[in-house]
């Protein structure tokens, strides 16, 4: 199944938000107050499962991004 560089590039664009929002998300609640208070500098304010979700999904948008690019021109 070949994906076209449009189809690639809104795939990307999805993953990207989802990613984004993954990423922001602990940091949104904790700025409002509902987020776990781990005390600083203990290295895991913010590295919940959700972020790392986050950062690998925006990892795999802009590779796919990279790919739909080649694969246009």
């Amino acid at each position: 199944m070949a994906f076209t560089p449009e189809t690639l590039g809104q795939i990307a664009l999805l993953l990207g938000i989802a990613g984004l929002g993954c990423l922001v998300w602990p940091i949104v609640m904790r700025l409002s107050g509902k987020g776990q208070a781990e005390p600083l500098g203990s290295g895991k304010s913010l590295r919940s499962p959700r972020w790392w979700a986050g950062f690998l999904l925006t990892i795999a948008a802009v590779f796919l991004q990279r790919i739909a690019s080649q694969q246009a021109g």
